[in-house]
């Protein structure tokens, strides 16, 4: 029989696979070879002797990437680590990868079908920390991957050049100054990606220097992270008029991605609907927080996430996120108010009090 890997690899390459039949042999797998997942199992009574359906798969607590080295291999030999972010958290979640194999699999195939416009390089303008200053951050691991993947190396083509715009924490708000301009002048479409907070960040400066640009038709916008913190809150419909009127970026060019460091796979909704999609090798289902139990469509209760792409760690992930299912994926209401604020957004929690 063909190696588990090569199936779930081939699904994250073609987008063709039967989930179930994964997920059930996932599950095992990792039963197997993870010993706190197996005792998390017992726990519940549900271990792959009786687990029938990919819904039954016992869900790990997000809380227990903090506590457990949740891996199916020694964790000394990992390829990669990812932590988490957060203002009220002294200990951060941990991801172990073994290989970034399917990490990378899943997010050039969900960025290229939700990011990208066109499949010449364009210049990408990044408002995270690189993977210098933040070598824990999926986050900047992800930018940094599509940037090397389709983004236009500096002085290309006349074309500003790419690359992270943040730097010790701060927003190099002249050196991005100067790119937009010259995006303006080049004519050609140009994609900015960053953490929510950052952007607005970036919004504040160009309100104070009375600055406004004028990115050229087909550039895009992709935002993460959400825009609540202990600083401020938005909505949705506000920064996407700020982007207008910053960038000249239209609703129809921006994109909103949700994801985690437990996470392989991210999420994306586009302009400003509330609904975000997940690809084929990934479920949710919106949950009782008390009890687990599934919830209908149009209650709210705590997202909890299937990712094929999690071959070495949890495949099943109960996050503190809350939302709503809907027929084509969910609609993301933020974090649940029992849990601490946690996610890219707040690295830019210092800068924006400093304002």
């Amino acid at each position: 029989m063909e190696r588990l890997e090569s199936r779930i690899e081939r699904f994250l390459r073609t987008g063709s696979g039967d989930f179930e039949d994964l997920a059930l042999e996932l599950f095992a797998h990792q039963f197997e070879k993870s010993p706190p997942y197996q005792a998390y199992c017992k726990a519940q009574n549900r271990t792959p002797g009786y687990v029938r359906m990919w819904e039954e798969i016992p869900a790990v607590p997000i809380a227990a990437f903090k506590s457990a080295d949740l891996a199916t291999f020694p964790v000394g030999r990992a390829a990669a680590v990812f932590h988490s972010s957060g203002t009220t958290q002294k200990t951060p979640s941990r991801h172990f990868l073994k290989t970034l194999t399917f990490y990378e699999a899943s997010l050039e195939a969900g960025f290229s079908k939700n990011v990208l416009f066109q499949t010449d390089p364009a210049p990408f303008l990044i408002l995270a920390p690189s993977p210098s200053e933040a070598p824990h951050s999926s986050l900047s691991w992800m930018l940094d991957v599509v940037n090397r993947r389709w983004g236009l190396p500096a002085g290309r083509q006349g074309m500003p050049g790419g690359g992270f715009y943040i730097q010790r924490g701060l927003v190099e708000d002249g050196r991005l100054f100067r790119a937009l301009e010259e995006t303006q002048a080049a004519g050609s479409p140009i994609a900015l990606l960053g953490t929510t907070l950052a952007f607005l960040a970036f919004f504040d400066q160009c309100a104070k220097q009375n600055k406004s640009f004028l990115c050229p038709t087909g550039s895009r916008l992709m935002d993460t992270g959400g825009m609540k913190t202990q600083a401020r809150e938005v909505t949705r419909g506000e920064f996407l008029r700020r982007v207008w009127s910053t960038l000249g970026i239209p609703e129809a060019g921006c994109i909103n991605e949700y994801g985690m460091c437990e996470l392989s796979s991210q999420f994306y909704a586009r302009g400003a609907s509330p609904v975000f999609k997940g690809p084929p090798w990934v479920r949710t289902l919106v949950v009782n927080p008390n009890t687990g139990a599934p919830l209908p469509e149009g209650e709210t209760g705590w997202l909890t996430h299937f990712d094929l792409a999690n071959v070495d760690s949890a495949l099943a992930v109960q996050t503190e996120d809350e939302g709503i299912a809907h027929p084509e994926g969910f609609v993301l209401l933020g974090r649940a108010r029992s849990a601490g604020l946690k996610g890219c957004s707040v690295d830019m929690e210092a800068y924006l009090k400093r304002q």
